[in-house]
């Protein structure tokens, strides 16, 4: 059974969109010195959240280990906020839930 870690415990071998939702604002939040509390999840990141390159490939690189997935330098592009983020991390994961 595959096991993702997750802020300290482990989740079984499922992850679902509120736990990415999470992550991402957690990863965000830090490189913006914002709270998570702050960032909505369509808060557009260079515009509105002031995220530059550098920033989100931070992130992105931490979401690519954290789920141990590999997104495509021409899907990573199309990332804007954290709901394209969570897309991109289920779409990519093997470990996703199931959508009800």
């Amino acid at each position: 059974m595959q096991h993702l870690q997750w802020e300290g415990q482990t989740l079984g071998d499922q992850i679902t969109a509120d736990q990415v939702r999470t992550e991402v604002k957690r990863l965000i939040a830090e490189v913006t010195e914002r709270t998570p509390a702050e960032i909505s999840d369509t808060a557009l990141f260079e515009q509105d959240l002031g995220v530059d390159s550098l920033m989100a490939l931070e992130v992105m690189v931490s979401i690519d280990k954290k789920y141990k997935i590999r997104i495509p330098e021409a899907e990573f592009a199309n990332i804007k906020n954290v709901d394209d983020a969570v897309a991109v991390v289920l779409r990519h994961s093997p470990a996703a839930a199931p959508k009800p």
